[in-house]
């Protein structure tokens, strides 16, 4: 059993290490947290898979190929896409989010581009799968390469870092980007090549797993989550220390699977992850990092909206079942962004969170309102998210924001594989149907109410002291703790008020449902979309989220009915737009129309007084 638990152990930990070494050089580097390192990864094995099945060449041959080609596509993407992005400004906060949704929106693309070109089927292939006996145990040779491979890149990454120039070059822009120029460090050009090689060394990783993995489209995803904890576990930019991650995660993986129940993996992972990330938030072998500034642009204004207010009540009573419906889609994600957007918008903490809360709502309806009522179900979902995001701010809000999305983006799955654990072992039952006697009428009020309550409380808290708290802390938060500002119960405060936001969308909208299980609660495509509609209208403004929900869902509606396969190209595509072109989102655009059409009126005006005063002027004044 023992000699079971060490080989399982190596097999996963070999695996996760892995894949992490490129994006330990990615960040630790180049400083871009590259959302979409998994996608380079299926993108690779997808090469193994018809290398292989087409003209019957070997994935350790297609090494030779794929790593190459890796390399320049990263280093082009760096140098033309991400690199121009980033010098744009020099706030540290803003270029570390402008990387996180860059990239975020690479990851939709290329998966959209897979799932057209491939469909979303698992293309599995089997190459080395001869038992290998090893101290009484068995395992495949292809399982036995991934861990040779593992402590190889691992000891040549660490052997190029510590004794070549170009890693010493490398050691240097991490350790300090703004200081190694003053040594005649190129900063560009070596970031460029740790990118590149951080893609280089993702595609050797997919084109190994090919051969025992199945490859599809979403398959990165998983494989990025897990890449990250092990980065920030072993520490930024330490590659021993990363390997070390991987195996201590790998051995309790196992141990979970052959002493407990395999279906705790995930929690166990997680669960060891909170631990480290509260014990030692810089890793456990990297110096004390410090926390990172944030700077935001917090702006919010009134804007005329009793009319609207009273046009959205008055839908029901004029319109049929389908603009009912789409009513309650769109006020569903109206409180999904805008409640996302409450906390994130002044603080710049990216939540990939909100399917995690939105599925808790709708499970607590799903589970408690038939036995017990409806109101009962709310009030036990909105506890629920509360105490967990009170733990989830505990544990990363008083770090940098990077930790914070990393924990975010697997949240969703630790909840999802708790709640299926739970059915299977405690509930027997999978799944739950839903006997409510409640309207979509009355889902349409509900939901109005909520998006009014939550707009309302924004605009209660930027007239407040806490609105001014929160405005010093999104400009400088070291600031705001010298002037007297608990930051980290400001920041967790906030942060619960928006998942509880996020938790009653959920609920609310659960009686549209006849059944409910936990793939349809929590769907990561709530947390994707979320996103985008809060940063296309504007997050920082209490009525971006609006009008980033509207557009974006009717092309949701028209592309999942006449072309469902492109829908994650264009969401893609749409995200990248707006960090590229609209960073302040749609509201910011018209923030920056009227400013200039005012600056010409006044420039006119002051014009034509002076030719007035001198004289010259026989024309009315404008």
């Amino acid at each position: 059993m023992l000699v079971d638990l060490l080989l399982g152990g190596l097999v996963i930990g070999g695996i996760y290490a892995l894949i992490s070494i490129g994006l330990n050089l990615q960040y630790g580097v180049a400083r871009v947290l590259n959302l979409a390192y998994g996608e380079f990864l299926m993108l690779a094995g997808y090469a193994a898979f018809f290398g292989f099945t087409l003209i019957g060449s070997p994935p350790l041959l297609t090494i030779f190929v794929g790593a190459p080609a890796a390399f320049a596509l990263s280093w082009l993407l760096f140098r033309f896409v991400l690199h121009p992005l980033l010098r744009r400004t020099q706030d540290q906060g803003k270029r570390e989010i402008d990387s996180i949704l860059s990239t975020f929106g690479l990851l939709f693309l290329l998966q959209g581009v897979a799932l057209v070109a491939w469909t979303g089927t698992d293309r599995p292939y089997s190459y080395l799968s001869v038992p290998v006996y090893l101290f009484g145990s068995v395992i495949t040779a292809n399982r036995l390469i991934v861990i040779i491979a593992a402590f190889v890149l691992s000891a040549g990454t660490f052997a190029f870092l510590r004794y070549t120039t170009a890693g010493r070059a490398l050691r240097a822009i991490a350790a300090g980007p703004h200081t190694a120029p003053l040594v005649g460090i190129d900063v560009v050009r070596y970031s460029a090549f740790a990118f590149a090689l951080g893609g280089a060394l993702a595609a050797i990783a997919g084109i190994l797993l090919s051969s025992f993995i199945g490859i599809n489209p979403t398959v990165g995803a998983a494989f990025t989550v897990k890449a990250l904890i092990v980065v920030v576990m072993g520490g930024i930019g330490h590659i021993i220390g990363g390997l070390i991650a991987a195996f201590i995660l790998g051995l309790a993986e196992t141990g979970a699977v052959l002493f407990i129940d395999p279906g705790l993996t995930t929690i166990i992972s997680f669960a060891i992850f909170s631990v480290v990330l509260l014990w030692r938030p810089q890793g456990l072998f990297s110096p004390r990092a410090s926390v990172g500034s944030r700077h935001s642009i917090f702006a919010s204004k009134w804007t005329i909206a009793v009319l609207a207010l009273l046009l959205l009540l008055a839908v029901p009573l004029f319109v049929g079942p389908y603009w009912i419906s789409l009513g309650v889609n769109i006020l569903t994600f109206v409180a999904l962004a805008t409640g996302w957007a409450f906390f994130s918008g002044p603080t710049r903490y990216v939540s990939l969170a909100a399917s995690a809360f939105y599925g808790i709502g709708a499970y607590a309806v799903a589970v408690l309102a038939t036995d017990y009522s409806y109101p009962v179900a709310l009030l036990a979902g909105a506890g629920i998210s509360a105490v967990l995001a009170a733990f989830v701010g505990l544990a990363t809000l008083r770090l940098s924001g990077m930790y914070f999305v990393i924990f975010t983006f697997g949240l969703a799955s630790l909840v999802s594989a708790a709640v299926n654990w739970w059915e299977f072992n405690i509930a027997k039952q999978a799944g739950w149907y839903l006997y409510l006697t409640i309207t979509p009428t009355q889902i349409y009020y509900q939901l109005l109410a909520l998006c009014v309550a939550v707009v309302a409380l924004w605009l209660w808290r930027d007239r407040s002291r806490m609105g001014f708290a929160m405005t010093a802390l999104g400009a400088d938060e070291t600031v705001a703790r010298q002037i007297g500002i608990n930051t980290t119960a400001l920041k967790i405060g906030t942060f619960v008020v928006s998942c509880v936001v996020m938790t009653l969308a959920g609920a609310i909208l659960a009686p549209r449902r006849s059944y409910m299980d936990a793939t349809n609660a929590f769907d990561p495509s709530t947390s994707f979309l979320t996103v985008i509609m809060a940063l296309l209208g504007g997050a920082t403004s209490v009525w971006g989220p609006m009008l980033g929900v509207v557009p974006l869902l009717l092309i949701k509606d028209y592309l999942s009915v006449a072309f469902p396969s492109y829908f994650s190209v264009v969401l893609g595509l749409v995200l990248l737009a707006v960090v590229f072109f609209i960073p302040n989102g749609i509201i910011g655009l018209l923030q920056s129309g009227r400013r200039a059409v005012r600056t010409h009126v006044v420039a006119d005006w002051l014009e034509a007084m002076a030719r007035r005063l001198r004289g010259n002027d026989r024309g009315p004044t404008p």
